[in-house]
């Protein structure tokens, strides 16, 4: 999902050494995970900086990375590329200077912009700075599809998301689940996208995703959220039907170590969507 438009030419994006530079905002299991893989798979793109509050500062090794905690700092680092992995609040408290510094603004906290005012906002400094707001796609995948066939028309979208209960601890569903050991799945959230992503910004943000991929709208796509006490793996089933006909998606993603409410696929796409900007043919 893209929000605003891209006005930079890709040459731009490039240090004289051919290294794209970015900055992270985060540096939770996802985005600890992200410098992983990018170390591997990625020799050609430089991290020079990482954002944080000022009480992550002492949890930070990052060689060649300036630590900043003040957006405006952007300024200075001349990353080209963005990448929010934090909270739905790391969005709205970083999200300005990065559409007016940087070419690029990647979010995973999509839940963020389930709130009008807050997409509307990140809305208009894109257009006014020419760059781009990129959701990424989280742990599911077909949001390419979803989004294709949104211009024919989608009716319905239902997306049910399956988690272990220790993955919805510290939620709004402690209330809801009770502190007795589940022996049996239990649903314990149906409603909209928006509600879903509003009360659970750290489990549901594929939630928003895919109500606004598919155009069927935060106030109309069906969430069903599940503790399963036999999950070992964070699962998605996604449904959508309309003019276009119908398609079913189905994932067992494996949580991230050190994070369950996240899957390693969430990474992982924030990999690919920072691999995407750099030259060369890409699927």
């Amino acid at each position: 999902m893209v929000i605003g438009c891209q006005a930079a030419d890709m040459a731009s994006a490039y240090w004289s050494d051919g290294k794209l530079k970015i900055a992270l905002v985060g540096l939770g299991a996802i985005n600890r995970h992200v410098l992983a893989v990018l170390g591997r798979v990625a020799p050609t793109v430089k991290v020079a900086a990482i954002g944080l509050r000022r009480d992550e500062l002492p949890m930070v090794e990052v060689p060649g990375a300036a630590v900043i905690v003040d957006p405006e700092a952007l300024r200075d680092v001349d990353a080209e590329i963005v990448v929010e992995a934090a909270s739905r609040e790391a969005v709205t408290m970083w999200g300005e200077a990065a559409l007016r510094y940087a070419r690029t603004f990647i979010v995973s906290s999509a839940s963020a912009l389930a709130d009008e005012a807050t997409y509307q906002r990140m809305h208009d400094l894109a257009v006014a700075h020419g760059s781009r707001l990129l959701v990424s796609s989280g742990a599911v995948a077909g949001i390419d599809g979803l989004a294709a066939v949104s211009h024919a028309g989608v009716d319905r979208l239902r997306h049910q998301i399956i988690k272990s209960p220790s993955a919805w601890r510290g939620t709004a569903a402690d209330s809801l689940l009770g502190n007795a050991g589940l022996t049996v799945p239990v649903s314990f959230f149906r409603g909209t996208a928006r509600q879903a992503g509003s009360g659970y910004p750290a489990n549901a943000n594929v939630a928003v995703v895919t109500a606004k991929a598919s155009g069927v709208g935060l106030d109309v796509a069906e969430i069903e959220l599940v503790a399963d006490p036999s999950a070992t793996e964070n699962r998605h089933r996604i449904q959508a039907s309309g003019a276009f006909g119908s398609m079913s998606i189905e994932l067992h993603n494996k949580p991230l170590k050190d994070n369950p409410k996240s899957s390693q696929l969430a990474a992982l796409a924030l990999v690919r969507m920072i691999v995407a900007q750099t030259p060369g043919i890409r699927f």
